[in-house]
């Protein structure tokens, strides 16, 4: 996997302050983590209500209710969330409150990206990160994006 050069020069100063910063186990949502197969994805979640194949670098979606499942050479590669349902390790779904995310995991990194304001939580390995966009002063919805 290829790391964006801005991670590069963030990381280390992130990991100094100990802001926007989660463990790799919390990358993941409603039990399916980056790297899960589609027959882990189905054993856990069922037949999904949609197949969706795409022409981007994420190449098939599995849709659930509330739940976007994005594979990349046959593993989960994106997890996209804006139900209740299908919330974090730590138990972050979307709609909770944004005081709730900050308890759960500390400062976030926020973050202007040319599709609107993010709080941005990265794993340890920078490969991945949370990204939750807020309506109001709740969590509008939960994705766990990869720089494949």
């Amino acid at each position: 996997m290829k790391i964006p050069g801005i991670l590069l020069f963030l990381f280390p100063m992130l990991a100094m302050a100990g802001e926007g910063l989660v463990s790799d186990k919390a990358l993941a949502l409603g039990g399916i983590a980056i790297g899960d197969t589609p027959a882990q994805v189905v054993a856990r979640l069922g037949e999904p209500k949609r197949k969706v194949p795409a022409q981007d670098f994420l190449g098939l979606h599995y849709e659930y209710p509330g739940l976007r499942v994005s594979f990349n050479e046959g593993v989960v590669a994106g997890l996209h969330a804006d139900k209740a349902g299908a919330c974090t390790p730590q138990g972050l779904c979307p709609g909770d409150r944004l005081d709730r995310m900050r308890a759960l995991y500390g400062a976030p990194i926020v973050a202007d990206r040319e599709t609107g304001r993010f709080h941005e939580y990265y794993g340890a390995d920078a490969a991945c990160w949370l990204q939750i966009p807020a309506k109001g002063k709740r969590v509008a919805s939960i994705t766990v994006a990869c720089q494949l």
